[in-house]
């Protein structure tokens, strides 16, 4: 059986699930005849705010990290075994943190009313001489999450030793900054004043494990607030 897979749509939302898990995003060489060495695959649920209002939309996001050139990966199909479900793409998102390459997938959705299944997953990827691989991971996470509104994100996140991230916004969704939410950036008049360019702001929470990321609603910087 399978479950919606959401074509990747670069909204600030992904931008700072993104940077959460790999830091930033890049392009990558090509390189023929190499044996993509492979060391595991990174699972995290993210948790998208539109408003202090509603409750989240969750997504999956699947990572395979890979110690050489990721750009041969053509396919990722993500299998739950508890669930049965199934999900394949070749539209695949490519980053680097370091020394360490990702390739993987962002917007795994559920159908309605369904939650992402905790227990194990396989992964198995196709590169571009068609040699298949596999291997397996478990995702493991607090569910309570779904009915927890943004303004009580920082409080659940305390149980997981979450971090608080930032990401501040120029114009054309350009990142100015992310990293830690510093005393500096706790208003939108200190990042203004950091930043003058800025635009837009979003709040962040990763726990420790980076199992769960919740993106808190986007805000305006409007200068002298």
């Amino acid at each position: 059986m399978s479950s919606p897979l959401h074509n990747v749509k670069f909204t600030k939302s992904l931008y700072a699930s993104l940077t959460a898990l790999v830091i930033f995003c890049c392009a990558i060489c090509s390189c023929s005849n190499v044996v993509i060495q492979t060391t595991e695959a990174k699972l995290s649920v993210v948790f998208d705010y539109d408003s202090y209002e509603e409750l989240p939309n969750a997504r999956l996001s699947v990572f395979v990290e890979a110690s050489s050139d990721p750009n041969r990966l053509e396919t990722i199909t993500v299998t739950c075994k508890q669930r049965e479900y199934i999900w394949e793409s070749d539209e695949l998102v490519r980053a680097q943190n370091n020394e360490v390459k990702y390739c993987g997938l962002t917007n795994i959705v559920m159908p309605p009313q369904e939650k992402i299944p905790s227990g194990e997953y396989t992964v198995t990827y196709i590169q571009a001489d068609n040699e298949k691989k596999e291997m397996k991971a478990t995702l493991n996470y607090d569910q309570s999450f779904y009915e927890t509104k943004a303004a009580d994100v920082g409080l659940l996140m305390q149980k997981y030793l979450g971090s608080k991230m930032l990401t501040i916004y120029g114009e054309e969704n350009s990142i100015l900054y992310y990293g830690p939410r510093s005393a500096q950036y706790s208003d939108a008049r200190g990042i203004w004043n950091e930043y003058r360019d800025a635009q837009e702001f979003q709040e962040s929470w990763v726990s420790s494990s980076g199992n769960v990321v919740c993106n808190l609603p986007v805000e305006k910087v409007v200068p002298g607030n």
